[in-house]
């Protein structure tokens, strides 16, 4: 018996090949998905590549002696001339960690601000710490009866562009999965493209494919693209290699498969892009706002870190980033993926019961 049934396989693809085209003459899509996450690394890459650095003000005149020598050697301390007055304006306005006055008799005042507190208490910490061993040499104690034994374990060395990057392949990720996806649909309805297609014998469920298909091409090379920029540019650190970049490209589909359903959602209950962009930020903005995308989700108030927790960005953040920093691979991901695939299944319900083809 001959078999009714039309092949798919080629709308398939033929969809899924001018979806994608669409997706890159579209400036928005190519700003969000590519420009934006690259210049956002830019910047933060340059800001967060020098390091931990304490600056520590000293007046004019003043650079001498034991106490000066031994913070100047410490390589996280950068000391910074001028007069004292100038010194304690910039003390007061938080842009001096300490200002250090040593007299004639090498005696030290340590003038400190709550203008940036956490500064002030490692300027604290450091200075009485030399002054503590500078104490013990004049008294001509070598052998004193407590001593801080330290031992250097083995590491990786870690800048801020190791925590930023992976937050940016999430920032991506959401843009094409909800945002895209949702004015692209939006789009062919209200151009009757949809209403053509569904003239020939392409099923309906052929479009979604062929949708998410381009926009999965989409998000790996947007992923390819950040996490080479970042190691060749910035030095981005892949603990593992290709083995990581292919952890990182497997979760980024499997990211775009959680999110799809909220793009698909928003295409339904939105009647045209006016609509749709407020629905679309709804889901998008709070989440690049709080889910662990520009700083960790432990700098926010202890009663709201369980909530932000749950959503799905922060499931996918907090994926990538055991991939990327801890070097785990996806098996040791099962916490975070039981979070998405949740997710998913709510965006794919509420998608089923509001969306329309026309």
């Amino acid at each position: 018996m001959k078999n009714k049934s039309p092949n798919q396989i080629r709308p398939f693809f033929s969809i899924a090949l001018y979806s994608l085209i669409a997706l890159f003459r579209n400036r928005a899509t190519v700003f969000f998905g590519f420009a934006f996450p690259l210049i956002f690394i830019s910047v933060f890459g340059l800001l967060g590549s020098n390091g931990t650095s304490i600056t520590i003000g000293v007046p004019d005149g003043r650079g001498s002696g034991p106490i000066y020598q031994a913070l100047s050697r410490i390589e996280a301390v950068s000391i910074k001339k001028g007069s004292e007055k100038d010194l304690k304006e910039q003390l007061s306005q938080g842009r001096l960690a300490g200002v250090l006055v040593i007299d004639k008799n090498n005696s030290p005042s340590l003038f400190i601000s709550q203008a940036n507190p956490q500064q002030a208490a490692a300027v604290i910490s450091m200075t009485s710490g030399v002054v503590d061993k500078l104490n013990l040499k004049l008294a001509n104690v070598t052998n004193p009866v407590i001593k801080l034994d330290i031992e250097e374990v083995s590491g990786r060395k870690f800048s801020f562009i190791d925590f930023f990057l992976p937050g940016m392949i999430g920032f991506a990720l959401l843009t094409t999965s909800i945002t895209s996806t949702s004015f692209g649909l939006i789009f062919l309805k209200k151009t009757l493209v949809l209403k053509r297609i569904f003239a020939t014998p392409t099923k309906g469920l052929t479009i979604l494919l062929g949708q998410g298909a381009s926009r999965m091409v989409m998000v790996l090379l947007q992923t390819l693209v950040i996490v080479l920029v970042g190691v060749f540019v910035f030095k981005f650190t892949l603990v593992h290699g290709l083995f990581t970049l292919t952890q990182v490209l497997i979760l980024s589909v499997i990211g775009l498969l959680s999110f799809l359903g909220f793009g698909l959602f928003v295409a339904g209950i939105a009647n045209d892009e006016n609509t749709a962009a407020p629905v679309a930020n709804l889901f998008v903005l709070p989440q690049f706002l709080v889910a662990g995308t520009f700083f960790p989700i432990d700098a926010l108030p202890s009663w709201i870190q369980p909530v932000v927790s749950l959503l799905p960005l922060s499931f996918f953040n907090t994926a990538i980033r055991k991939i990327t920093v801890e070097g785990l691979s996806i098996d040791h991901l099962v916490p975070q993926f039981i979070g998405l695939a949740v997710w998913a299944v709510i965006a794919y319900i509420l998608a089923s019961r509001t969306f329309r083809w026309e």
